[in-house]
């Protein structure tokens, strides 16, 4: 270090915000604020839902649904969350579920969860950071005269993180004066990955959670579906409440029926919630093999996850950084869409930061090249680009 106090500002507390920030803080670089969004705790889509019903509390993952471990690096982070006793490997059976088909079940693969939702992994994370909750970030602007970022009525720091995607981030970094920055967080949104498109694209999904009365008898946990409404189904009560009477699921949606049935996330018509209800319970019932008349809910939720799955990353680089602008970008969309790419993105990051801080300037991520990559329900892939890149030709 050049023994000046370096400040960081981090718009996102989703996992590579929260691991930038912690990556950052053992480095020696410990005036770091993170701002996040979340009213109630930070995560992104990591996140959970406690739900009262009947008097008990229920556990519900409403995004990410689990992770693995591929990379030495995460497998650092995963040791040390273990430790804290913030996750646990869920043994439950994982299948590729397709309509009127037996279900094949998923080899070799070691899935982790939350031990209290996937919300206690950014929650364990968080402890390590400055952490600014229930803080909208609406402009920032860099003043070349001071070499320094204005954050909204935040103050003044050294280095801005952009640690989430989608319309807001291109927005805030609009009027930045960091032109190749905003070109890479611009973004379109649709099922399909557009042809020959260098842009980030991003799907919708609709997330279903949902209790049943009692226990269902099905031969699986979790299932990858190949369905027209359906690409995940997740049994909450085997990861969280064995000794539970009631059944609690997740179900999300394919791309395709999030496309079809796009409304306004914030204010979503109770005719359509009711009818996306209604077909994503139809779909369960067609997938499970269970009679509909016997699916009757006690609880049900549905929430429209609007800037969901990346479908193309970018190649070659885990984040990205203007060494003279001294702004980075991370988030899973750089490496894989997962827990797993998101923590790489922010470890990578960070360094980067300390490596500019102590001396060095590189450009890291700026000549802007995105791969189509095949996605499932979000959480379960490696950070080895080869293992899930689709040809390009």
């Amino acid at each position: 270090m050049n023994g000046k106090k370096t400040s960081v500002a981090i718009i996102g507390g989703g996992i590579s915000g929260l691991v930038c920030a912690a990556r950052l803080s053992q480095l020696g670089i410990t005036d770091s604020i993170v701002f996040d969004t979340g009213k109630h705790a930070p995560g992104g889509r990591c996140s959970s839902r406690f739900i009262n019903i009947e008097g008990k509390l229920h556990i519900f993952d409403h995004a990410v649904q689990f992770f693995t471990v591929s990379d030495p690096r995460f497998a650092k982070i995963v040791s040390f969350l273990h430790s804290k006793g913030a996750v646990k490997v869920w043994p439950g059976k994982i299948v590729h579920l397709k309509p009127g088909r037996k279900p094949t079940e998923v080899k070799n693969m070691q899935a982790f969860i939350g031990t209290r939702g996937m919300q206690a992994v950014p929650e364990c994370l968080s402890t390590l950071v400055h952490m600014e909750g229930n803080k909208w970030v609406s402009s920032v602007h860099w003043d070349s005269s001071m070499k320094k970022w204005k954050v909204d009525d935040h103050g003044w720091f050294d280095y801005l993180v952009v640690a989430h995607n989608g319309k807001c981030a291109a927005r805030l970094m609009a009027d930045a004066g960091t032109p190749q920055i905003h070109n890479l967080l611009k973004v379109k949104f649709g099922p399909v990955l557009l042809p020959r498109t260098n842009v980030m694209q991003l799907c919708s999904l609709w997330v279903l959670l949902f209790a049943l009365p009692q226990k269902i008898e099905v031969d699986f946990d979790g299932a990858f579906v190949e369905h027209s409404d359906i690409s995940w189904i997740g049994n909450n009560t085997s990861k969280y409440n064995t000794e539970n009477k009631m059944s609690c699921w997740t179900v999300i949606s394919s791309k395709t029926f999030g496309a079809n049935n796009k409304v306004p996330q914030e204010l979503i018509p109770p005719l359509k919630e009711k009818e996306v209800i209604s077909l994503l319970l139809n779909g369960f019932a067609e997938l499970t093999g269970i009679n509909r008349q016997l699916i009757t809910p006690c609880f049900t939720k549905v929430q429209l996850w609007g800037a969901a799955n990346p479908l193309n990353v970018l190649q070659d680089e885990e984040c990205v950084f203007q060494s003279s602008h001294n702004v980075g970008i991370c988030g899973d969309w750089l490496v894989s869409p997962s827990v797993e790419g998101a923590a790489i993105s922010g470890l990578a990051l960070a360094e980067v930061i300390n490596q500019h801080v102590n001396g060095a300037s590189k450009d890291v991520g700026l000549k802007k090249h995105l791969e189509p990559v095949k996605t499932e329900a979000i959480g379960a892939f490696p950070t080895n680009k080869s293992l899930f890149f689709k040809s390009a030709k």
